[in-house]
């Protein structure tokens, strides 16, 4: 890498920094490119170069986080020992690791703000949605596999567990992070075990 792709890397990752705070802070409507430029003390014209407008600018730190969060689940998932744990886990792992975010609100007021308007974010969250199920269905493949839930159709339950934790966090919107929190673990103690009484 030269020197111009160097500095040209250090804007951009300046400009991620300064954006990021600036999100957090003002949401996302509020937080402009003239202040994102000013702060990072690059021309509004070096933003639109690296990420094409506002909209690219705040998906592609919703990628880095995605990835972060993914790279930490790695590393926190191994204190469980089985498959339930890692369930109850990462819900856990998920609620603090989201709802105290900085950018959650930012993050709530783009997907309302642009969901139904823009065709690359209903995609993105489309294969945001996939990408989850896939990632519970790996979970439920695994209890399956290694005998600890019954035998079915691990599809089925990521679509469902998906829709479960999705659903929780569109309809939990007035609750504090404890109390959506404890509604996720009550979700998931009745997918797991029932409510039918044994007779």
């Amino acid at each position: 890498m030269n020197k111009k792709q160097l500095q040209s890397e250090e804007t951009k990752h300046r400009i991620v920094e300064v954006a990021s705070e600036l999100f957090a802070k003002k949401g996302y409507n509020a937080a402009s490119i003239v202040e994102m430029a000013a702060a990072a003390q690059c021309s509004k014209a070096n933003i639109y170069y690296h990420f094409k407008s506002k909209e690219g600018l705040f998906l592609h730190i919703a990628e880095l986080l995605e990835t972060e969060w993914y790279r930490n689940w790695e590393v926190h998932k191994t204190s469980y020992d089985t498959v339930t744990d890692q369930l109850f886990g990462v819900i856990e792992f998920s609620t603090k690791q989201g709802l105290a975010h900085p950018l959650y609100m930012a993050a709530c007021e783009f997907i309302e703000g642009h969901a139904e308007e823009s065709s690359m974010v209903r995609k993105l969250l489309a294969a945001k949605i996939e990408k989850n199920r896939l990632f519970y269905e790996g979970l439920m493949t695994e209890g399956i596999v290694n005998g600890e839930f019954k035998p079915g159709n691990a599809r089925q339950y990521g679509i469902i567990l998906e829709g479960m934790v999705r659903g929780i966090n569109e309809t939990a919107g007035s609750m504090n992070p404890m109390e959506t929190l404890e509604l996720y673990k009550a979700a998931l103690h009745v997918l797991l075990h029932g409510i039918v009484r044994e007779q």
